[in-house]
Order: C-alpha cells, then structure tokens, then sequence
C-alpha cells in the first residue's frame, strides 16, 4: 500500500497569502464537543480503490444519521478532490484550517475545534447540528501528501492518525473520505481507521474493486475491522444488484444488508449544502443511511 503527505503552505499556489491562521485554539473551550467521561471515538474508513462509489456521499449521509440517532460525529475528508468539503458549502474561500495544515503540524490537533459542517444558515432547526464536524480539505492536500515522505521521513504513514488520534475523546465516530486508488492518502487513511466500509455499485468493476481491498486488509492490515461492503446507487429489483451481492458473497466478503436506492436527486444535493439526509430526510435513501446508521451502531456497540 502506497502512502503520500503533506506541508504547510502559507503561500498558495495562486500566490495568495494563506490567511488560515487560527489553528491553535484552544479546545477546552467547546464544551459542546469536549468530553472526556466519554470512550474513544471509533474510526472508519470509507475506502475502494474505484471512484465513483458513493464514497463522499455516504460518509455525509452516514455521518448526519449518526448525528441524528445523538453520538457526536466527526467527518475527515481526505480526498485533495475535496468533494466531501464542497458538499458542506466548505469551499477554499471559506476561512478556516483544512487537513493539509493539520498534517503539516499534527501537534496543533491537540488545541483544533473542528466546525460543525453545516453552516448557520442551512437547516438552522436541527438539534443535533453541533454534533456534526467537519474537517475539510482544498486541492493542496495533494501537493502535501505527495511531499510528506521526503518531510517526515520513516513513518510518515501514520501521519494522519497522529492528526485524529488527540481528537477522538471528542467524538464517538470518525469518518474518513478517501480518494480512489492506493496513494498515500488512501494508505494514511486506512492506517488511521479501526474499521473499514466499502461502498460500492452494483458493476463488474466495482465488485472487483471491493474485492481487491477487502483482499489487501485481509492480507496486511488483519487488525483493520472491515464492516463490510455496502451496495448503493442501486435497486433491489435489478438483477445486476442481486448478482453482485451474490458474487461477493461467494468470494467470502460480508455484504451489508442495507442497500441504498439509487435516486437522481442525491447528486444535486451539494449545491445546497447539506446531504439528502438533511435535506429530504424522509427520503428512501435518508431511510437506507439511517437503517445503516442503526445497524453499525449496534454491532460496534456505539
């Protein structure tokens, strides 16, 4: 597994200063997150080395339900793509820390307020919108990943759980978005988890996919947790659905029950800031999410 990193820009590449500067807050002061009665949280990766799998949509989804059911939640999106980032309206122009500076200065972790993801003016009447965070991401995390061996030298690879690890007696769940592929982000990332979900479609290439990671967790990380693979984008009329179930099941993976149905409306969410699971949270895929939200709460005993 290969694994890229990340340095601290205070110039941008398009030579404007960077002016994200107040990353060492001090957390103390956010009672609302901060507990340290409480367990640590539980990491999860949402990882396939095929793109376009629902990765990005799942983790917001997935991390608004389990906001809802009450555990404070935290999302990381590791992908320099940054879609998890623009879904929550979190774009380059909104001031802020991202995790290219965190990884850059892993120590800063320790005084780090991650903001909530939904900003104040979009659905202002949820009750639990605090206890949805975020990390964001800009493209130049990939310049830093790329860079982070050179930077940091022998274990640079768990770069980023030294970023998560002094936040996760704040939250009861971390999120991981991770890009497609086996570069270093994927590597860190993976690394960082205790457990490992696989979203994938219900295609060729996606079955294969799947199946080379749960492959490569078995092989090298057998202390990875995988939670299984979960089929989205799909319908459970469609023999292709069925099929790919079946093939995976027969290569001894674990196929979670929960299907998530394929709805056009899902990929115009973005543009509201906020995922279906706040936007329409009646909604079949709102209901998958939860139903999945449920079920992994109570094999992680969360």
């Amino acid at each position: 597994m290969t694994i890229v990193a990340p340095t601290h820009h205070d110039v941008r590449q398009d030579g404007q200063v960077d002016r994200r500067k107040d990353i060492h807050k001090d957390a103390r002061k956010d009672a609302g997150v901060h507990d340290r009665s409480a367990p640590s949280a539980f990491v999860v990766a949402l990882a396939n080395h095929k793109g376009g799998v629902t990765k990005t949509t799942s983790t917001a989804n997935l991390g608004a339900m389990f906001a809802e059911a009450g555990r404070r939640v935290l999302l990381v999106d590791c992908d320099p793509q940054a879609n998890l980032s623009e879904a929550f309206g979190w774009g380059e122009e909104v001031p802020g820390e991202r995790l290219e500076d965190l990884l850059a200065h892993p120590d800063a972790a320790h005084r780090y307020i991650p903001p909530p993801a939904l900003h104040p003016d979009v659905a202002p009447e949820l009750v639990w919108r605090e206890q949805l965070r975020i990390i964001p991401a800009t493209d130049a995390l990939a310049d830093l990943a790329a860079d982070l061996p050179a930077i940091v030298g022998a274990g640079y690879e768990r770069r980023l759980g030294e970023v998560i690890d002094p936040l996760r007696d704040r939250f009861d769940l971390v999120l991981l978005d991770t890009p497609p592929g086996r570069g270093n982000l994927s590597g860190m990332a993976v690394l960082a988890a205790d457990g490992l979900l696989i979203p994938a479609l219900a295609a060729d290439l996606d079955v294969r996919g799947a199946g080379k990671l749960y492959d490569l967790v078995e092989g090298e990380i057998p202390d990875l947790r995988i939670l299984g693979v979960l089929i989205a984008a799909s319908e459970r009329r469609w023999r292709i659905t069925r099929d790919a179930a079946a093939r995976m099941a027969a290569d001894q993976m674990r196929v979670l029950p929960v299907r998530v149905p394929r709805a056009v409306r899902v990929a115009s969410a973005p543009r509201y800031r906020a995922p279906t699971a706040v936007l329409e949270p009646d909604s079949m895929v709102s209901h998958a999410y939860r139903q999945l939200a449920q079920l992994l709460l109570a094999e992680l005993g969360r």
